[in-house]
């Protein structure tokens, strides 16, 4: 026999053995599948035809950590409102936004700086402020002239029933002068960088305080921030209490809280400030938040 024709049936012997190895060891091992019991289970899958790859019939649902904003059209619901904007609350995110960076008179909209820089002055909330002529507003209600009220009383009033005359006292009761309030005011937007807001009385009655819908929702973000102020803008009904008077009910402005404007909020938070003079119309800024999970601003 030739030495090539030996080294041949070496070479295919060796070869024959391994694939006899290897199919004795692929039917006495264990099953992969019987032990891998962890993976997910495949969906159903389609064609795409001819040439690329396959897909699962049901694909997996997308859930952003950031939201998307929408525009007018996909809204479909015809706004007529000068100025509005819609922002994530968490992100900051814009969802949808009109005329944001319009400067628009912001009427009691106003009163959310003046309780920022009331906070700033820690008054004392025990003390108690009688309602003079020159603080009580014509066009107030729930005070009257004449009457004392302590500083929390007042407080109370001024957000949840926007009284401009409450406002007043309040800051009355700071022991400084109104135009330094006034001042302060100021100066906390531009510490805030809201650079459209600008105010020359605290309660919003004058058409010179103004502001974009943009820079208010930044404002009520920063407002709602104090525990004070978010907890005061959430009470829908409150009594206040006259020094030697009966309690006196005070209904919030925002009527979402009241459910006098039908609404489909259901239990949802909710918390914002109302305005409205000749000049501005309606406005309105609030946070809505869906059960601690997500929250959103909007501003109009």
């Amino acid at each position: 026999m030739s030495k090539k024709f030996f080294d041949f049936l070496s070479s295919f012997g060796i070869m024959l053995a391994g694939v006899v190895f290897l199919f004795v060891a692929s039917v006495s091992y264990p099953q992969v599948s019987q032990k891998v019991n962890f993976l997910p289970k495949s969906q159903p899958r389609i064609s795409f035809g001819n040439g690329g790859d396959e897909q699962p019939a049901v694909l997996p649902v997308s859930h952003p950590n950031v939201p998307l904003k929408k525009d007018e059209a996909i809204c479909g619901i015809p706004l007529t409102a000068a100025a509005a904007i819609l922002m994530d609350d968490k992100t900051d995110t814009i969802l949808f936004e009109k005329n944001a960076d319009a400067v628009r008179p912001l009427a009691s909209i106003s009163k959310l700086m003046s309780a920022l820089v009331l906070l700033d002055l820690n008054p004392d909330w025990k003390k108690i402020v009688e309602i003079t002529p020159d603080i009580y507003d014509n066009n107030s209600h729930f005070v009257n002239v004449g009457e004392k009220f302590t500083m929390q009383d007042l407080w109370n009033v001024a957000l949840i029933g926007s009284s401009n005359s409450a406002i007043n006292a309040l800051v009355s009761g700071t022991g400084i002068k109104k135009e330094e309030f006034i001042t302060k005011m100021n100066e906390k937007a531009q510490d805030l960088r809201l650079r459209s807001l600008h105010f020359v009385e605290p309660t919003g009655i004058d058409e010179r305080d103004v502001g974009s819908a943009r820079d208010i929702a930044r404002m009520l973000k920063y407002a709602l921030g104090n525990d004070k102020i978010f907890n005061t803008l959430q009470t829908p009904e409150y009594y206040s209490s006259p020094i030697g008077e009966k309690p006196r009910r005070v209904w919030t402005t925002d009527w979402l809280l009241t459910r006098w404007v039908p609404n489909k909020f259901g239990d949802l938070t909710i918390a914002g400030k109302t305005g409205y003079i000749d000049d501005s119309k309606y406005n309105f800024a609030v946070r809505i938040e869906n059960g601690g999970k997500r929250a959103i601003r909007t501003v109009v």
